[in-house]
């Protein structure tokens, strides 16, 4: 095992030399400073863009749900719309029915009465 740790320590002098110069060839502190305020801006401009857009969707899925209920409230008339038209047929088909026997007996009625009528004539002048 101590084998292979010498074997790996010219690797990490390596690794450790190409470190410290990449360490001297960062940038100056002013460049940072102004990649720091840059990201920073960056990051707040996302920041707005990402609270727009939840405030946006959070409007959209209130909007989808008032929908939603009111689809609900007109799912729930329309179906107590065909019952009331159902029964409101159903009362109509009886008046219909009512109106043609009432006109049968209206109708048989009268021709009771005219014949009453032409009964009592032809008596009448029959005696």
């Amino acid at each position: 095992m101590w084998k292979q740790f010498f074997e790996f320590i010219p690797h990490f002098t390596r690794l450790l030399k190409d470190i410290d110069c990449l360490i001297q060839q960062r940038p100056s502190s002013d460049s940072q400073k102004r990649d720091l305020e840059q990201f920073a801006q960056m990051t707040e401009g996302l920041r707005s863009d990402l609270a727009q857009a939840t405030a946006s969707h959070a409007s959209i899925y209130r909007q989808l749900n008032e929908q939603g209920e009111k689809m609900s409230t007109l799912a729930t008339d329309l179906h107590d719309s065909r019952i009331a038209l159902q029964s409101a047929e159903l009362r109509v088909e009886k008046l219909e029915n009512l109106v043609a026997g009432s006109r049968r007996l209206l109708i048989a009625t009268l021709l009771f009465s005219v014949l009453s009528f032409v009964i009592l004539v032809v008596f009448h002048f029959h005696r």
